[in-house]
């Protein structure tokens, strides 16, 4: 002890096992890096499979070389006057079929806006009868039907960023009735410069269609312009419904509102192709074999493995087998006599890597539905709060609010106007036409607020039977005036079923008997019993006033 002090000889010995503290744990992390610095002689698979370094490295994700989908409209937006798309839309289309978050998100905000109805409302006081059945007719002469074409090009609009409707018309007369709606798959369609035309490629054809209502005749060949009427129905181009999911970045295009998320898409897409290649090939690794010294792996045979391999590979398969057997490896030396061989066998845990995947595929799903705006329940994600509860109807409100019901809007307003209240059209204002909405009571809370108000006093049998009437089959009866009645806990309200004649004449008879019994009786030693008698009389009497007075009330 270089201290005699007996103070100093404890900061002493409190400096002395802080230094060896610290020591021991920079061993200890030197120790865990060179572990995991080392490049491992070969991995062990749970299923007594051995591999090398260099063949996990082939897994690696890394850039490859272009897959892009080529534009087929490459060669014809100088020639033609078309405008080349922000993002291929071939490619935008192909992300649906690689995440299955992203197209069950496109497929529920289409049916949610356009699939689940469509339905005509007056507005005014006397519409047009013979107009509603001349618009119905129209609507319900559509194959598929209105809800399915319209929900298609909302899927479109999803997914790509704009969509289309074709509308034919009457013979093919530029102001003929409309006749006919089909849906034109938006990948296959561009538009021009003019915004009054668009070219459709199928295959090795190219199609031109004009927009709704456009003043000019366009050759459905050429993409030539005419003066309306000028061309033959033949050569006259169709008409086509044009909707897009507007972006600041385009006067021609709408974007995907996915956009922002297909690097999630992709990162998604090279976490699964990993764990495919990986996992089919070589299964899930369980311990690393780090060996040094003087060793001789040996010769690699034709599978490009070597006899130390083979023999690991071997010995492991066996313990794989027989477990808590003993294990017994020989390692050959490169010199004759017992060399210096240090053989590791270092569990590998996929737990944390697994774990990390699930997460990154959490969070990449997580992303897409937030670009697209849509709650985790509407596609199948059934997540419970922190406390065990659920905010499904509060999502469905603000999802409905905020995502489905401005689209309804711009779709409703595209064929009001071009297509019921257009001169060209069925030119008639007395009917507007409407998507259904998606249902967002929640069954069990309405069943409360009507039990609520019906216990208060606020609702009466009758409006609760109005309201559930359909749901359930009840049927009202208009002449029970009963079925008028308020209750309070329970207790009516007011009086009003006192003014049937066979009840006032039952109360007055009671009344006049109790009277007559107790005239003959007299007074009785009971005085209790005597004011009960007279109280019961005078509350009777109540009654009859009461329902001559509510009888009088309902006459009125």
């Amino acid at each position: 002890m270089p201290y005699k002090d007996k103070e100093k000889q404890k900061k002493y010995l409190k400096r002395y096992r802080e230094k060896k503290k610290v020591s021991k744990s920079l061993q200890k992390t030197q120790k865990n890096q060179e572990t995991f610095s080392r490049k491992p002689f070969c991995y062990v698979t749970k299923t007594g499979k051995t591999f090398r370094q260099e063949q996990l490295d082939e897994f690696a994700l890394k850039t490859e070389d272009s897959k892009q989908i080529e534009d087929r409209f490459a060669k014809q937006y100088g020639t033609k006057g078309l405008i080349e798309p922000l993002y291929n839309p071939e490619a935008l289309a192909s992300l649906l079929e690689i995440n299955t978050f992203h197209a069950r998100c496109c497929d529920v905000k289409g049916k949610d806006t356009a699939g689940l109805g469509f339905m005509l409302n007056s507005q005014v006081d006397k519409p047009s009868e013979e107009k509603k059945k001349e618009i119905n007719d129209f609507l319900t002469s559509q194959r598929p039907s209105v809800t399915v074409l319209f929900s298609r090009m909302q899927k479109d609009c999803e997914s790509i960023g704009y969509g289309a409707i074709e509308m034919a018309r009457v013979g093919n007369v530029p102001t003929g009735l409309p006749k006919s709606l089909h849906h034109m798959p938006a990948h296959t369609i561009r538009i021009h410069k003019d915004r009054n035309k668009f070219a459709q490629i199928r295959g090795i054809k190219t199609r031109w269609f004009k927009r709704i209502n456009y003043d000019k005749d366009i050759d459905c060949n050429t993409g030539k312009e005419s003066e309306l009427g000028s061309l033959t129905p033949k050569q006259r181009a169709t008409e086509i419904l044009w909707n897009t999911d507007y972006t600041t970045r385009s006067d021609y295009y709408g974007l995907t509102c996915v956009a922002p998320a297909i690097g999630a898409i992709y990162g998604d897409l090279g976490r699964r192709d990993y764990n495919i290649a990986f996992f089919s090939n070589f299964g899930v690794p369980a311990y690393a074999v780090f060996i040094s010294g003087d060793f001789d792996s040996g010769p690699e045979g034709a599978d490009g493995k070597t006899e130390l391999e083979k023999t690991i590979s071997k010995h492991l398969g066996e313990l794989i087998e027989h477990p808590h057997s003993t294990l017994v490896l020989s390692i050959p030396t490169r010199v004759a006599g017992e060399g210096k061989v240090k053989i590791e066998f270092v569990p590998l845990s996929t737990d944390v890597k697994e774990a990390s995947f699930r997460l990154f595929r959490k969070d990449n799903r997580d992303e897409i539905m937030i670009a697209h705006g849509v709650p985790g329940y509407r596609i199948g994600i059934i997540e419970t709060g922190s406390l065990g509860g659920s905010t499904a109807r509060e999502s469905t409100e603000i999802y409905k609010r905020s995502v489905i019901d401005p689209r309804q809007i711009v779709i409703e307003e595209l064929i009001n106007q071009e297509i019921i209240w257009h001169e060209n059209g069925f030119d008639t204002k007395d009917w507007k036409g409407k998507f259904a909405e998606i249902d967002i009571s929640d069954e069990v809370h309405e069943k409360e607020m009507i039990s609520f108000l019906f216990d208060h006093g606020a609702m009466t049998i009758r409006t609760v039977i109005k309201h559930y009437a359909e749901r359930f089959g009840i049927e009202d009866d208009p002449d029970d005036p009963l079925l008028d009645m308020r209750f309070v806990k329970g207790m009516p309200l007011t009086l009003q079923f006192i003014q049937t004649a066979e009840f006032k004449s039952v109360v007055k008879s009671l009344r006049n008997k109790l009277l007559e019994r107790v005239k003959k009786s007299g007074k009785s030693d009971n005085d209790i019993r005597d004011r009960e008698i007279i109280k019961a009389i005078g509350d009777l009497g109540e009654l009859v006033k009461m329902g001559e007075k509510s009888t009088k009330r309902i006459n009125a």
